[in-house]
């Protein structure tokens, strides 16, 4: 294990980072329910906080580790399904969402479906800005900060786009430390406050900082604004005089503004401000903004007048002052403004973050903000980009925004994306395996859960391994790979079967044992080599004097002084040898190989085979029986073995339900026998048909009543009514010609969740109720036992496959395709999973039984409550509370 460990400290350590793939945060502990610190996955693409998740294989535990907060148990997988299998198991596929369009192709390479476009309800209005370039990362965050501020200023509201808790939390405090900037932050952390915090996002001057695209599924709805709120709004930012009023028209206002900005903006001094001509002190600061936000030279500055600068102001969209007028509404003021952090690897979850602003035609704008040492820019578009810049004579600080650096930047983000699904496609392949592998399973799982043929499928499995047992015992070769097994015990040789076939006892011993001496003189030459070098070797070993000394005393016994050895010394290695190649023959020589004798028997392998049914399902057969079995003229040995085994499971099927029957009694007598005894006869009259004289059962004591329901329910049987009833069901082609059968025998129509089934599947779970009203112990017995291997099993495979998955692709270095390996080598752990399943079914199914326990605080229950049978109508479903083990198991086990 510890190269996995060391593998997953060292990903804990470097590759997950706190506050991007992971927060601490208070959660209830499950067991104390108190609130301690925990590790708390964060979703990639959307942002929240994935609370009750964990990473597996050791991972999570490890991130825990790394933080110093309580380490919880692992997590076993118990099913695991990939979205695109997932959404296969659909009949018919369809969907809608906004950016579908940039993922069209793995749309139709996945799903087989076709991606359209539909027009939006209103024409959009949003001016998306191309991207603002900057050559260093802290660059591009002053100019974020800079572009908030002068969009608060006026009040505009802002959504700022991140793609880390970390960064998220970053803005904030300059935003806080810079300006003073009123915002909120929704990331991972504020889960909660989600609703709230994008309810509020549409106000005049919200800033609301979101990590990836928290906050979607809920418009931002821009909320009216007033004279008042904007007056109110304006002195707080210090962007107005004190002497602003609503009353004022908009040309008093801009003057007043201007008049307050000029010192911040321009530099001047305060009274040089209040004293200006309000013409000159215009055209200084359209001057001042235009050289700072647009690309107009200082020449076309200059000669520009006052309405062009302002219109080349509109243009780059990331200044407001030089309009600024009594607003009536947001949208007049502009909507909502997008700024996007940094490019997300997907167009998608960028087209989502723009998405957020011009709703239904409402106006607004986006822009995103790019820095050569982002994550995206650095892999895929950093030193071409750089190289174009250079060239263009771009230096820290500047920022260059054209359409060809926004294409730039697409096209890096589509390498990611074309990687990304030959990625998902990749696992898809290997998937092909298990999604296989669990519509079988889950086909096989629904089955049992659903009562339908689950006596059959017992039956198949009890079937199957008969037949496997049968060719096992009964084959020639039995006794020698018997007799490899157990000379391989012994004296830990492998012996080939031919070697061994066709011998007798005295030439069988002889020739283990020369085979055994010629390998082990073969290995202790082999082994020496890796402690000490041979002579003439071209590659010399590091001499390793403690290691031989263990090798010889454990292997052989043989005392070996480290002393005595010296490095290279050729009489030293063969004296060695010779020592160890005597130690390892005497030791052949003393084995007892006595036992070969029994495997030699010509009878060997049917006694096994009669063992093996005796340990498996509790029937008598005799040696002749099986031998007059293998004759051509009789019915082979498998199918003897079925109808023994068939008769032994009618048996149980018979005494089973009045065991069951009469503990249940015995429990509700407990509470009041009068009750419980009347259940009793009432169960075996509605079950079986069988009345018995109240006196004459009940002073008959508990043998006589258990030999009388045992003689009417064999009775029963002999009937053929279940088979006859079951018949009656087959031919009911839907529930409303079910109901008039099922009502005439039992009283209770059918369930309604038989309405669910598809037709192929109706009449067998219409079978399944016949079966659970009249052999419903024995039908819950079995399907107890099945649900508790399956489910068992399949964890177990799931661990395996996984483990598979993790190693396999070391095949690509013998040149084999890790997919086709996985594939064959996954095909075979199934297998024997089934055929794990069928052999441990058909083990359990004759040894287990289920105790009729009443959940805790409840009285115990009194047979033949309502219904058609002893469980009622409600068998389906039904929990067992307790199980134990038959009275004298070959194998002890609990269900």
């Amino acid at each position: 294990d510890v190269p996995h460990l060391l593998e997953q400290a060292l990903r804990a350590h470097v590759v997950y980072v706190k506050d991007k793939d992971y927060v601490i945060m208070n959660t209830p502990d499950p067991q104390t329910g108190r609130n301690e610190p925990s590790v708390v996955i964060v979703d990639q693409f959307t942002g929240r906080a994935m609370i009750g998740r964990q990473w597996s294989d050791g991972l999570h535990q490890a991130v825990e580790c790394k933080e110093q907060v309580p380490i919880k148990q692992e997590t076993q997988t118990v099913a695991s399904v990939t979205i695109q299998n997932f959404f296969k198991t659909y009949k018919q596929l369809a969907g809608m969402t906004g950016t579908a369009d940039t993922e069209a192709q793995e749309f139709h390479d996945i799903y087989g479906l076709d991606v359209v476009s539909i027009p939006t309800n209103k024409p959009i209005a949003r001016g998306d800005f191309d991207d603002l370039m900057f050559l260093r990362a802290k660059d591009k965050w002053d100019a974020i900060v800079d572009e908030i501020k002068a969009f608060h200023d006026v009040g505009r509201p802002i959504l700022v786009g991140t793609t880390s808790v970390e960064k998220s939390e970053m803005l904030s405090q300059l935003l806080t430390k810079k300006h003073g900037i009123k915002h909120e932050v929704l990331n991972a952390k504020q889960h909660e406050r989600e609703a709230h915090i994008v309810e509020a996002a549409g106000e005049m001057g919200a800033v609301v900082i979101a990590t990836n695209m928290a906050g979607r599924g809920t418009d931002i709805k821009l909320r009216p604004i007033t004279k008042e709120s904007q007056v109110d709004h304006w002195l707080r930012r210090s962007i107005a005089g004190k002497g602003l009023s609503p009353d004022m028209d908009e040309a008093a206002l801009r003057e007043n503004v201007y008049r307050k900005i000029a010192t911040a903006e321009l530099g001047v001094k305060k009274r040089d401000a209040e004293t200006m001509d309000f013409g000159e002190l215009e055209m200084q600061l359209l001057s001042h903004w235009a050289e700072q936000t647009t690309w107009l030279s200082p020449k076309q500055i200059d000669s520009a007048d006052a309405e062009e600068l302002r219109e080349a102001l509109d243009e780059t969209g990331r200044c407001l002052l030089h309009r600024i007028r009594w607003f009536t509404t947001l949208e007049e003021m502009g909507g909502l403004h997008v700024i996007g952090t940094e490019r997300h690897e997907s167009r998608r979850i960028d087209n989502q973050l723009r998405g957020r602003s011009g709703r239904q035609g409402d106006k607004g704008s986006s822009r995103f903000f790019v820095s050569l040492e982002d994550d995206l820019m650095k892999m895929f578009a950093g030193k071409t980009t750089m190289n174009v810049l250079s060239r263009l004579g771009m230096k820290e600080g500047d920022a260059i925004e054209h359409p060809i650096l926004s294409k730039s930047v697409e096209r890096a983000q589509r390498k990611v994306e074309e990687r990304n699904f030959q990625v998902r496609k990749n696992i898809l392949e290997y998937d092909e395996v298990m999604e296989h592998q669990r519509q079988g399973f889950y086909g096989l799982r629904q089955r049992v859960l659903e009562m339908r043929d689950v006596k059959e499928l017992v039956f198949e499995y009890i079937d199957a391994c008969i037949d496997d047992a049968c060719g096992e015992y009964l084959s020639p070769a039995y006794p020698a790979q018997c007799a490899i097994e157990y000379v391989q015990e012994v004296l830990e040789t492998d012996i080939p079967l031919e070697r061994l076939k066709g011998r007798d006892s005295d030439e069988m011993d002889k020739r283990i044992r020369e085979d055994a001496k010629a390998e082990a003189r073969s290995m202790i030459d082999v082994t020496l080599g890796e402690y000490m070098s041979a002579e003439g070797a071209e590659v010399v070993v590091d001499f390793d004097s403690a290691g031989l000394v263990s090798w010889a005393k454990t292997r052989f016994g043989v005392e070996i002084d480290a002393g005595d050895l010296a490095e290279g010394d050729t009489a030293t290695r063969h004296a060695v040898q010779d020592r160890l190649v005597e130690a390892a023959e005497a030791k052949i020589d003393e084995a007892d190989l006595s036992r070969l004798d029994v495997f030699l028997s010509p009878d060997y392998g049917i006694e096994q085979l009669i063992a093996w049914a005796t340990r498996m399902f509790d029937v008598e057969v005799t040696v002749d029986e099986v031998k007059s079995s293998l004759d051509e003229s009789t019915p082979p040995p498998e199918a003897f073995m079925r109808d023994r085994v068939r008769e032994r499971y009618h048996r149980k099927e018979v005494d089973y339900p009045v065991d069951f029957a009469l503990q249940m009694t015995m429990m509700g007598m407990q509470q009041n026998p009068q009750e419980a005894f009347d259940s009793l006869l009432a169960w075996s009259k509605r079950r079986y048909g069988a009345e018995f004289d109240r006196d004459e059962a009940r002073t008959g004591g508990p043998a006589k009543m258990k030999a009388m329901l045992t003689e009417a329910v064999e009775a029963w049987w002999k009937t053929g009514e279940l088979e006859t009833i079951k018949g009656k069901v087959s031919e009911a082609d839907d529930i409303e010609s079910l109901e008039p059968v099922l009502q005439e025998r039992f009283g209770a129509g059918a369930p309604e969740w038989l309405l669910w089934l598809e037709a192929d599947q109706f009449h067998a779970a219409a079978r399944g109720v016949v079966e659970t009203r009249l052999r419903g112990e024995m039908l819950q017995l079995e399907s107890t036992i099945l649900l508790e291997t399956l489910d068992r099993s399949w964890k177990d495979h799931l661990y395996a496959m996984d483990q598979l998955r993790e190693g396999i692709n070391y095949q690509a270095f013998a040149q084999r395709d890790p997919r086709i390996a996985f594939k064959k080598e996954g095909s075979e752990q199934y297998k024997t999973m089934m055929d794990d399943i069928r052999s441990r079914v058909a083990d359990d199914i004759f040894k287990m039984r289920l105790n009729p326990a009443p959940p805790p605080g409840q009285r115990a229950p009194a047979p033949g409550g309502g219904g058609g049978g002893f469980f009622g109508s409600t068998i389906v479903g039904a929990g067992i509370p307790g199980a134990a083990p038959a009275a004298a198991p070959a194998s002890p086990k609990q269900a």
